[in-house]
C-alpha cells in the first residue's frame, strides 16, 4: 500500500511539473514561452524578438573529478526602440549562483538587478560556469518594455 501511495505522488508531482504555467498579467504562459508586458499590455509569445540572447563559449576545462567545465559569456541584445527592464531568463539547467556573475540567480531563472535596463538597440552581458560541454539552454521568461 505505501509503494501505491508513493506512486501515486510522484505520478501527480510530475503531472503539475509538465503542466505548470506562468503568469504574464491576467494571462498563464506555456513552458518555453516568453511573457511581455509591453507598456501595460502583456501578451505570451513562443519567440521573443525583442531579445535575442547570444552565448559563447569563452573557456573550457576538465576539473580534478575528470568533469568538464565550460565558461560562458552570454549578450542580451534590445531590438525594441523602447529601454528593456526587468528581465527574467529562463534555464533548463540547474546553474550554480556562485559561478554567475552580472545577473541573479533564482532557481531555473536568471533575474537581472533592478538597476539594469537595456537602452534601444544595447546589450547587457553576463556569465556563467556550466558543468558540460555545452552553453546552457536560455530564453526569455518574461521582458517588461517601458514606455
Amino acid at each position: 500500500m505505501k509503494n501505491f501511495i508513493a506512486i501515486l505522488l510522484f505520478a501527480l508531482l510530475a503531472i503539475s511539473f509538465t503542466s505548470a504555467n506562468y503568469q504574464c498579467g491576467r494571462y498563464a504562459c506555456l513552458t518555453g514561452h516568453s511573457c511581455i508586458c509591453d507598456n501595460g499590455v502583456y501578451r505570451c509569445v513562443y519567440v521573443c524578438e525583442e531579445l535575442t540572447i547570444t552565448q559563447t563559449i569563452t573557456n573550457s576545462w576538465v576539473d580534478g573529478e575528470k568533469n568538464p567545465n565550460v565558461q560562458v559569456s552570454v549578450e542580451v541584445l534590445n531590438h525594441t526602440h523602447r529601454t528593456i527592464k526587468d528581465i527574467v531568463i529562463a534555464t533548463d539547467v540547474k546553474l550554480n549562483s556562485g559561478q554567475i556573475w552580472g545577473a541573479q540567480l533564482n532557481g531555473f531563472f536568471l533575474d537581472f538587478p533592478d538597476y539594469i535596463s537595456i537602452a534601444p538597440g544595447q546589450n547587457h552581458t553576463f556569465g556563467y560556469i556550466n558543468k558540460g560541454t555545452h552553453a546552457a539552454h536560455l530564453w526569455v521568461q518574461h521582458v517588461y518594455i517601458s514606455a
